[in-house]
């Protein structure tokens, strides 16, 4: 029997993994939004006492590195607001439920149909990241604190400042959380079946972390400044009969993938192929 184009879209034909460790060259905080035990404003800290860093958050901040680069690399971004980005796409609420008829009409014409419709109205890093009709290619885990005697939580104070006088507010001081500058954290990306686009995104934005930028709060105060080092990537194709057979059989993790040699070549290649086959706009 024929495969359906959508079973030919979920097959997992190929899968690349990055590893690398955030390490915080500035004191940082993710904020609880309640208060801490010895603050007005605490940071998020696990069972043990111990800071967390969620995938969720760092998921957040590598959207928002690929959307501020996707331009650079001709492609859309639609920064989940149509009017703001200037791409349609289906990720904008209100833009979707405008158009919710045509893809519903979509959905009854044929799979084929649907597909060319996400296609066609999803920007290309909501293929990336997912979006109320696609499924994300990108996942990403919470990260592993590597070394645990640097992660002290201190406190520092903080006052409301008047934008007008720019002076401090009368009775308005509070104090707030932070973790200490040294922290880091191990980080997993898994990539299924990305497309060039998907790659010379997420690999424009490894570039740029590897630099530096800010996660967390506070980021507006110096807090949060953050580097990704020691990337590695590793991966696997399962049209090849017997890297399908490793990633099925190793039981260890590590002995899964291939080793896809220097991550900084690899993504060059990738970003330089996407330069000169795109034109501009991504279409």
């Amino acid at each position: 029997m024929p495969t359906s184009p959508i079973a030919k879209q979920l097959r997992l034909k190929r899968k690349l993994q990055v590893r690398g460790r955030i390490v915080f060259e500035t004191a940082w905080r993710i904020g609880t939004g309640r208060e801490g035990q010895t603050s007005d404003l605490g940071v998020l800290l696990d069972a043990a006492g111990q800071p967390i860093l969620p995938g969720s958050s760092i998921k957040g901040k590598l959207r928002n590195t690929c959307e501020a680069l996707a331009s650079a690399l001709k492609l859309r971004a639609c920064l989940l607001n149509v009017e703001a980005g200037g791409v349609e796409c289906a990720s904008d609420v209100r833009w979707y439920s405008r158009h919710r008829d045509a893809y519903q009409s979509a959905l009854r014409t044929g799979v084929q149909q649907q597909l060319d419709w996400i296609e066609k109205n999803t920007c290309d890093v909501c293929k990336l990241f997912g979006s109320p009709v696609q499924a994300a290619r990108l996942r990403c885990s919470d990260g592993t604190l590597d070394n645990p005697a640097a992660a002290a939580v201190r406190v520092r104070d903080g006052v409301v400042l008047d934008r007008d006088s720019h002076t401090a507010v009368d009775g308005l001081k509070y104090d707030y959380e932070t973790v200490a500058a040294g922290t880091a954290f191990r980080v997993c990306f898994d990539l299924d079946n990305p497309t060039p686009k998907d790659e010379a995104l997420f690999g424009a934005a490894l570039f740029e972390w590897e630099i530096g930028s800010s996660l967390g709060g506070f980021t507006s105060r110096g807090l949060g400044r953050f580097r990704l080092k020691d990337i590695e990537i590793r991966g696997v194709n399962f049209d090849n009969l017997k890297e399908m057979v490793q990633y099925l059989t190793r039981p260890k993790a590590e002995e899964k993938l291939n080793d896809q040699g220097d991550w900084q070549s690899y993504f060059q290649k990738k970003i330089e192929e996407v330069l000169n086959t795109v034109p501009a706009g991504g279409q």
